[in-house]
């Protein structure tokens, strides 16, 4: 440090005592993250959720005219799937080339029998063949202590084809392969949008009123925990948050 002293200010001495809040691999990842979004809130409080309303099928024909009279919409942080290539401290170089389609903004509508998803991205799609390409998570019962870290459906994990996808379901009795074909799905994307159908029965969204959990990620290397979703590809939302969907007819 170029001092004569020989006392030290230490950011990051460790977990518990630690002045910063930038997320970092493995450890305490983004808790200190975390932790100040949650207090932030407290101190200036948040927007209410925007919820829907009414019955609403939507057309997988790959044309995307009727989602402009959805009023709600979910957004997410434009440009932040750039790659990187720097150098770091002690010698490290840093590489991340894993951005692939920036996810900006996305949609739900939900009908007698189905629930539509729909989202675009900042430039064109990628081919569906892709590795972990554009999935979808649903917590459909709100609970963190149930499905895969909350998450209880998955969609686009198996692509089928341009037009069919599957709806993965987590299963705990499956230890090996958790992760069970539940249905099979209609989807369409064309250019920068994508849009799903799944029958609500098989999320359990029955009713004149609904509510549950969502997030969209695409190109994670590999699907070990929440935070995977947050250091490689993109999601939306970022780091650990989910969007809520609230509809009642």
């Amino acid at each position: 440090m170029r001092r004569d002293s020989t006392y030290f200010f230490v950011d990051q001495y460790n977990a518990e005592f630690n002045r910063c809040v930038q997320p970092m691999k493995d450890g305490y990842t983004d808790n200190y993250y975390m932790q100040m979004a949650q207090n932030l809130r407290r101190y200036k409080g948040v927007r209410p959720i925007p919820e829907l309303a009414g019955l609403q099928d939507m057309p997988i024909d790959g044309d995307f005219a009727d989602w402009s009279k959805v009023a709600v919409e979910y957004r997410d942080t434009v440009g932040d799937a750039v790659h990187h290539d720097y150098k770091g401290y002690g010698g490290l170089h840093y590489k991340n080339d894993s951005g692939r389609n920036d996810i900006v903004t996305c949609k739900v509508a939900v009908g007698k029998k189905l629930v539509y998803f729909y989202v675009e991205t900042n430039e064109a799609l990628t081919p569906h063949t892709g590795d972990n390409w554009m999935l979808l998570l649903i917590d459909a019962d709100k609970n963190p202590d149930t499905g895969w870290h909350g998450y209880d459906f998955m969609i686009n994990k198996k692509v089928v084809d341009e037009k069919t996808t599957a709806l993965m379901r987590y299963d705990t009795k499956s230890p090996d392969n958790p992760w069970v074909e539940q249905a099979q799905l209609k989807y369409r994307y064309t250019g920068k949008q994508l849009v799903v159908a799944v029958p609500r029965k098989l999320l359990g969204l029955s009713g004149k009123s609904i509510a549950f959990d969502f997030k969209w990620s695409d190109h994670p290397a590999e699907l070990k925990d929440p935070i995977s979703l947050c250091v490689s590809g993109d999601s939306a939302p970022n780091r650990r948050f989910n969007y809520r969907c609230i509809w009642k007819q």
